[in-house]
Order: C-alpha cells, then sequence, then structure tokens
C-alpha cells in the first residue's frame, strides 16, 4: 500500500486503526530513559522532572541488563517530605542521597514484545501496575509499555480517525447485523462519554476521616484513589495513594518482603502519629470534578495535563457524586476494543474459509 492509499484509507475512517494493535512492539517506547545503579534519589527524581516520565527501568552499567524499575510512586515514598519547607532538617537533605537499588523494585514484570497487547494489559490489570517492561529474556531491555502508552494510543485514534464528534449511542442489534460494525464504529459510538467508561460503584472517605481509615480502604479493596465527600455528602477533593506517599515521613529502611496486602510495603511506617491526620489536610483539592456527558477525549487530555490518574465524576447540578474515572478504567476499554478486533478478525476469516469451500 502507497503512503497516498494509507492516507486515504485513514481520511475515510476504513483503515481499521485498533486491528493494527496486535502485539507489545506496537504500542511500546523503544527508547524509554533508563536509571542506573549508581543514580541517587535526587538525581531520578530531576530526570523524571525533565522528561516528565513516570517510570524508568535501572540498567545495570556494567553489562547493561535489567536490574530493576521506579516510578514516581516509589519517589514520593522516598522524598523527604519537609524539604524546602520551614520545617526541614539536616537529614532531609542526606535523604536525596539514597541510591536507586533502595527504592526500585527488583525483579519488574516482563514480557516479550510479540507478547500479545492484551495480555500486557491484562499482566496490568492483575497485578495492579502501571508498566510492564518489554524484554525477551528479562535482561535485555527492549522498551517499554505504561497506562499512559495506551492513552496516548487513543488520543492519536480521536485526533486522526475520528471526524464526527455528535453523540450517538451504540445498540445492541447494531452488534447483529450481517456484516457487523467497524471496530472503530464500535468504540466510536460506545465509549465517548465520561459516563461510558467510568466506574459507577465508588468506594468514598468522609473530609474528616483519618488517614489509616483510607489507607485500610485503598488495602482492602485494591483501589488507588477515593473520592472525599464533605458533610453535605458532595465531592470535595480526592485522595491517591501518591498523595499518602507524599505525605508520610521516609522510612527508616528498605522492606524486602513480598507484600501480603495491596500498598503494604508501600503504606508501611512506624509513625503512628500521621495515621490519625484527616483525610482532607491530604487530599487534593485541586483536581476537580468532571462532568458524566464530557468526551472521553478531553478526559485523556485533562490525564496528561493535570498529571493526574483519577477523576471524580460529579453531576454539575448537585454536586453529588456518579462515578470515578481513572487510567484503568480506560485501559480496560482499551483491552475490550482490541479483543472486540480479534473476534470480529477470527469471524470474518471463517465466513470466507467457509464461502470458500462452498
Amino acid at each position: 500500500m502507497s503512503v497516498v492509499d494509507l492516507f486515504h484509507r485513514i481520511a475515510r475512517n476504513d483503515f481499521g486503526f485498533f486491528q493494527q494493535i496486535r502485539t507489545a512492539a506496537d504500542v511500546m517506547t523503544v527508547q524509554p530513559p533508563t536509571l542506573t545503579l549508581d543514580d541517587t534519589l535526587e538525581s531520578a527524581a530531576e530526570i523524571f522532572r525533565r522528561l516528565q516520565v513516570d517510570h524508568a527501568p535501572v540498567i545495570s552499567p556494567e553489562d547493561k541488563t535489567i536490574t530493576g524499575i521506579v516510578s514516581r510512586r516509589d519517589l514520593a515514598r522516598s522524598f523527604p517530605r519537609l524539604l524546602g519547607t520551614a520545617a526541614e532538617q539536616e537529614d532531609d537533605h542526606k535523604a536525596l542521597q539514597v541510591g536507586i537499588p533502595r527504592i526500585m523494585t527488583r525483579n519488574p514484570i516482563c514480557c516479550p514484545a510479540d507478547a500479545a497487547v492484551t495480555d500486557v494489559i491484562t499482566l496490568m490489570l492483575k497485578h495492579h501496575i502501571d508498566s510492564v517492561v518489554i524484554s525477551p529474556d528479562g535482561r535485555t531491555l527492549d522498551g517499554l509499555i505504561t497506562v499512559d502508552s495506551f492513552l496516548r494510543t487513543l488520543s492519536l485514534y480521536h485526533r486522526v480517525c475520528t471526524r464526527d464528534v455528535r453523540l450517538r449511542r451504540l445498540r445492541l442489534v447494531d452488534m447483529d447485523l450481517p456484516n457487523g460494525l467497524p471496530l472503530d464504529e464500535v468504540f466510536a459510538t460506545g465509549a465517548q462519554t465520561v459516563r461510558d467508561v467510568m466506574s459507577g460503584n465508588v468506594h468514598t472517605i468522609r473530609h474528616d476521616d483519618h488517614l489509616s481509615a483510607a489507607m485500610d480502604i485503598m488495602q482492602e479493596r485494591e483501589i488507588r484513589h477515593l473520592p472525599v465527600l464533605n458533610g453535605d455528602g458532595q465531592v470535595a477533593g480526592i485522595l491517591s495513594d501518591t498523595d499518602i506517599l507524599h505525605f508520610l515521613p521516609v522510612p527508616d529502611r528498605t522492606v524486602e518482603e513480598s507484600e501480603s496486602r495491596f500498598r503494604e510495603k508501600l503504606f508501611a511506617t512506624d509513625d503512628k502519629s500521621v495515621l490519625r491526620e484527616r483525610v482532607d489536610n491530604v487530599m487534593n483539592t485541586q483536581v476537580g470534578c468532571v462532568p458524566p456527558e464530557m468526551l472521553l477525549t478531553e478526559a485523556l487530555n485533562l490525564f496528561s495535563d493535570r498529571h493526574i490518574a483519577g477523576l471524580p465524576v460529579a453531576d454539575p447540578s448537585t454536586g453529588k457524586l456518579c462515578g470515578i474515572l481513572t487510567k484503568f478504567d480506560v485501559l480496560r476499554v482499551f483491552r475490550v476494543v482490541v479483543q472486540i478486533g480479534i473476534w470480529t478478525e477470527a469471524a470474518s476469516d471463517q465466513a470466507a474459509a467457509a464461502e470458500t469451500t462452498r
């Protein structure tokens, strides 16, 4: 196919965008920023700030093999919370020189570049992780896939392949037509707004609850975001695991054992007074709420522009909570769309094979 023909197909929206996404290689970042075992918390934080990344594989300087991965969440857990304030202490500056080996996640989850993209998403959802290292053997770095890789792919689809932004609703009967709907149209009509994608069954916390209560809910429910409600039941803010990690004191030691509870290692602290802190002293009040009828494309832009991973969804007239939209909700939608593409193609191949045998 010539380049001109390719762009004509894109312009007509018959390129089959999602059918082209098969393997990890189709969405991965080929040369992600990396850290070495010689890096410190300070140098890693500067690299994350300068390159605007949330994850970096750690490479051994001797043999160039993968030894671990560091996330922005790891940095938040180890960064001195009083640094730069009137209460900072001399030890806060010393903490910046902690070596990357103390805070990195060892033995990161890997998969090969030819792994099915649906398998990569399943790994992320199963293990509650934001990234998967792409490697043929767990030692050689081929690339990196993050949740944002899929969000960027969806944003690209909307910028390049969609023209009609009028809201339409997918009817189940449309899926049963002789030739079915094109996959791109299934996505465009079935996942247009925040309401179409958000989680409606939301766990919340009151603004005057203790931080320990929020941590217990996150661990028990294995979630990362809690909308915070005021006394009138309206949304006052949102509390994320990263907000908590920024607030917790720097741990005295590295905990190497595996977690028996979600976020147990990251939330561990010996400072019991912190656990009695009120939620409204830690929560984020700057995120704001989005209406359920907001276009999904606009919500994706908010994730990127505000560097957030969760958005409370509230009725604009009452301020009452309707749901929550997280990056993992979008990730699940992406998996469904790709799976529909696989099933559609398989059914088409079977029909073609049956036709040729007649």
